[in-house]
Order: structure tokens, then C-alpha cells, then sequence
């Protein structure tokens, strides 16, 4: 863990900027599976836990075939070495640091909790020698789907999804796919009309995620309240919606990123809104991450490394 003497907020945001500018896309989801079923979460190489959040994408930014990461001190507690040259990779959590404070209405002392931006290094065993991950030694390719047919671990999510939240679906011949919060509805194109069945469910879980912001959910102001294209709460949402995706994608071991919603004018909407608000993306990855465990149904967990 280490205390900062520059901006994190600014260092962060800018490594996903440039990473939009190398790209050309705003995710960076793996579509391999490992011998042990691990799928393209990051994780820690020695509790196994995953890195969410931003951490996701921090570290998807990489080539590594290996989804395992560690410290330089458990790099060392495994017997191995950090091979000269090998740079390390920024990750980030929060520290709540509490401060009693004299409230001077009631002359009583109070807690207060002021959630603060720490970081420390990690690295790809990839970069290390002699270090052995069990399940880390084969991979496999990504399971190939048919054009348009239905995939039936996403079909599971939409349908669990629909009946446990008591949502409406409207999948018909139509132009575009988007959440009507008024009726609570998602409206969708047809299977046949995506150019692949992954753009149709990544699409689907996009609209789904605009869902979870109903009042009756998560309650995001940018769903509650109406938003237009090129508002900073419109790019807030969306950018919130698009991680939503991208963490289900990941979920299940499916590509997202052959969509509409990487064309220029979504990449430029999403890059304004980033430039305009360092602490965006941070954000929206966090809410999003609640978004995708609120549609998977799991619980939300308190770790990082």
C-alpha cells in the first residue's frame, strides 16, 4: 500500500484515455478460458480473488495470457524472482481512515469515515521467474458460437433477470435497443438482425444495466432523471451501462466489442465525459460492478488483493 504525492485520480483516468486512443474501443475483455474454468477476471495469483472494478480494466489492458497477479513481497513468498526490466502495474483500492470529531450541538464526540484513493503495484506472473500458479499452465480457446443462435448462459442471465425483477421485454424487428424507465421496459432487436449473437446479448446486457438504475433498484439520478445524448449525465450512464456489459461478458467468457457502441460518436461522447471528470471512470466501474452482481444476483464483496 502506498500514500500518493501526485493526482491518482489524473494518472488513472489518463491510462484509460490512452488505452481508448490505442484501441479504438472503450473494453479490453479476454475471451480465453484457463484448464481450471477461470475466465477473464484478473485475480490474485495467491488468494485467487478477483480484481473489479477499475482493477478490471487496469489490468485487462495487458497482452498476458496468465489472468494472475501478485505483489512483489508474494512474488518473493512463492520462491520466485521479478525478472530485471519488468515494470509493474498500478492498481488502486480504497482506505477508510475514521477521525473523531466534537459536534458542537451536542457536545458529543463522533466518528467520522473519509474513504480515501491508495494504490500499490502488482505484476503478471508472466514477468516473473520460478513462480508456479496451480491450473496456469494450459489454456483453451474461447468456445465458438453459430452466427444468430441463441447462447445459453446469456440466455439464462436475461431470462433470471426478467423474471426476478418482473421486467418487461419487447424483442421484435426494431432499430434500436434501449430501457424505457416510464414502463420499465427494455426494447431489443431481433437475434438475426446483430451481426453475432455475442453483439445481441452484449447489447442486451447494456440495456439491462439502464434497468437497474430504476427507482426501484439501484436508483441512479441519470436513469431516475431524463438525460440527453452528449449531457454529462448521459455519458455517466452509458459509460456506467457499457462496464455493466463488459463485467457480464467477462462473466461468462463472451465478446463484446463488436458493437455499435464502439463507433466514434459513443467513443467520443465517453472520452469528453472521462476528460471532463477525472474521478468518471472510477465511478461509473464501481457502479457498474454493483450493476452487473445486482443482474447476476450475487453478492457484493469487500476485497482487492
Amino acid at each position: 500500500m502506498k500514500n500518493t504525492n501526485f493526482d491518482l485520480y489524473e494518472v488513472v483516468t489518463q491510462k484509460i484515455l490512452d488505452e481508448i486512443e490505442k484501441t479504438g474501443k472503450l473494453n479490453w475483455v479476454k475471451e480465453w478460458k484457463t484448464k481450471q474454468g477461470t475466465n477473464a477476471f484478473p485475480m490474485n495469483g495467491i488468494s485467487k480473488k478477483r480484481y473489479e472494478g477499475i482493477n478490471f480494466f487496469l489490468l485487462s489492458m495487458h497482452d498476458y495470457v496468465s489472468p494472475y497477479w501478485l505483489t512483489y513481497k508474494q512474488v518473493e513468498q512463492l520462491g520466485g524472482n521479478v525478472r530485471k526490466g519488468e515494470k509493474s502495474t498500478l492498481i488502486v483500492f480504497w482506505k477508510v481512515n475514521e477521525y473523531t470529531k466534537l459536534n458542537t450541538t451536542t457536545q458529543q464526540d463522533e466518528t467520522k469515515k473519509v474513504p480515501l484513493l491508495r494504490y500499490y503495484n502488482v505484476f503478471n506472473v508472466e514477468q516473473c521467474d520460478n513462480v508456479t500458479i496451480k491450473g496456469d499452465d494450459v489454456t483453451t480457446p474461447p468456445t465458438e458460437y453459430t452466427e444468430n443462435e441463441k447462447i445459453d448462459i446469456a440466455q439464462n442471465i436475461v431470462d433470471n433477470y426478467q423474471t426476478r425483477e418482473n421486467i418487461r421485454y419487447n424483442v421484435k424487428e426494431s432499430d434500436r435497443a434501449y430501457y424505457q424507465p416510464s414502463t420499465d421496459s427494455i426494447t431489443m432487436p431481433l437475434l438475426n438482425q446483430f451481426n453475432s449473437s455475442q453483439s445481441f446479448y452484449s447489447t442486451f446486457f447494456h440495456e439491462i444495466s439502464h434497468s437497474t438504475g430504476h427507482k426501484n433498484r439501484l436508483n441512479r439520478k441519470e436513469v431516475v432523471e431524463t438525460s440527453f445524448f452528449g449531457s454529462c449525465d448521459y455519458g455517466t450512464e452509458e459509460l456506467t451501462a457499457e462496464l455493466t456489459s463488459a463485467f457480464i461478458c467477462a462473466e461468462i467468457g463472451i465478446s463484446n466489442e463488436n458493437t455499435e457502441r464502439n463507433s466514434i460518436a459513443y467513443l467520443k461522447n465517453w472520452k469528453n465525459a472521462i476528460k471532463g471528470d477525472k474521478k468518471l471512470f472510477l465511478m461509473a466501474s464501481q457502479r457498474a460492478s454493483k450493476s452487473a452482481k445486482y443482474i447476476l444476483n450475487k453478492q457484493e464483496e469487500t476485497h482487492e488483493e
